[in-house]
């Protein structure tokens, strides 16, 4: 495959033609498991109050860092699946916090993934 890249519309038709092909394993087009992958939600969790010495723990899983500064909690955050909560949950528990604690949890749909306000 191939095409006359960096055009809008050669752009456009080359993801076209990608997401109607089927993919190898499943055989199932791309643009179907896009779409099925894009409807699950995702769960953010707020790490909030984190101990600051557990802040490089909190980076090497993968959580960023919310400033406060546009409304959302001053704290280290998380998306994960729904298969991936209870997992996240005992993890902050165990490592982080090291005793029980009531955590922020936010749903997140594709409605609002991109959206500021989450």
């Amino acid at each position: 495959m191939f095409h006359d890249g960096h055009r809008a519309t050669d752009d456009c038709l080359a993801a076209l033609e990608i997401l109607a092909r089927p993919l190898p394993v499943s055989g199932v087009p791309a643009m179907s498991k896009l779409l099925e992958e894009a409807r699950k939600p995702t769960f953010r969790i707020w790490a909030e109050n984190a101990p600051y010495d557990f802040k490089d723990a909190l980076k090497a899983r993968g959580y960023r860092w919310s400033d406060g500064a546009d409304g959302r909690p001053r704290a280290w955050y998380t998306d994960v699946g729904e298969g991936q909560l209870h997992e996240e949950r005992d993890f902050l528990v165990r490592e982080i916090y090291q005793r029980d604690v009531d955590l922020m949890v936010k749903r997140i749909t594709a409605g609002d993934r991109f959206s500021l306000r989450v």
